[in-house]
């Protein structure tokens, strides 16, 4: 049987009361890794590769914490930092263009819609058509 032992810093005050340090808990974690590297005596490299973390994230975190105390901390969302222009509204309108006038290359398209005050490249109109499993002529532009 295989069993991960659960990594724990265990404090014990004068009072013989303890205080239990979760290192499975990745804010604290940093926090602890962040505190060693400032109050530590041993080399930087040495305090990181005790956290599993390499000397460059160290020094991000401790930046992290002198800008931000705890947030600097914390996990960075991940994913899209903008909202997707793939709107309802423009995905049907690419359609009805495609349906209506089914001698339009993707470019053709996207100009319509960009002249409608849409604000869409002609990448994101064959993505729409594609999902939607339309095929259509991919012309290039004459420049």
């Amino acid at each position: 049987m295989n069993t991960k032992k659960k990594q724990q810093i265990i404090l014990k005050g004068r009072k013989g009361k303890q205080f239990i340090i979760d290192l499975e808990d990745p804010l604290q974690r940093r926090y602890e890794l962040v505190r060693e590297l400032k109050l530590g005596d041993k080399p930087n490299e040495e305090i990181c590769r005790q956290f599993d973390y390499s000397r460059v994230m160290g020094y991000k975190y401790e930046k992290a914490w002198d800008e931000k105390r705890w947030e600097g901390l914390k996990d960075k969302k991940k994913g899209p930092k903008t909202k997707s222009k793939r709107s309802e509204e423009v995905e049907q309108r690419v359609l009805s263009i495609r349906f209506h006038q089914p001698d339009k290359d993707m470019y053709e398209i996207t100009d319509i819609l960009i002249a409608e005050g849409h604000d869409v490249s002609s990448r994101t109109v064959a993505r729409i058509l594609a999902d939607h499993g339309v095929t259509l002529k991919k012309t290039r532009r004459k420049s």
